[in-house]
């Protein structure tokens, strides 16, 4: 078990967030989740992640301390968050995770 990470997962898919959530509890993480922009930046004001994983499709809210962009597509131009590619490799997912945590 992972000492107690706070993890914030922003997607609009509800089947995405609830699997990423399931997962992520099973690995010992505190999770919230938001389907939106304005939930997500909501859940980051009250839930104070160490870290969102969001899709690239569903803007990270403001201030959010380590982004991990998630998409079906290729990362997005210019950005430097660390990206999980979909569908979600669960191992990578967690090393990912881990690394962002290390790097914030």
């Amino acid at each position: 078990m992972r000492p107690a990470t706070r993890i914030l997962i922003v997607d609009d898919e509800p089947n995405a967030r609830t699997a990423l959530s399931e997962l992520l509890r099973d690995e010992g993480y505190e999770v919230a989740s938001a389907g939106d922009g304005p939930t997500a930046q909501a859940r980051l004001d009250e839930f104070h992640p160490d870290v969102v994983l969001t899709d690239a499709q569903v803007p990270a809210p403001v201030g959010a301390p380590a982004v991990v962009l998630m998409s079906v597509r290729p990362r997005p131009p210019g950005s430097a968050a660390p990206f999980v590619g979909k569908p979600i490799d669960i191992d990578q997912l967690l090393r990912t995770v881990e690394g962002a945590l290390r790097h914030r």
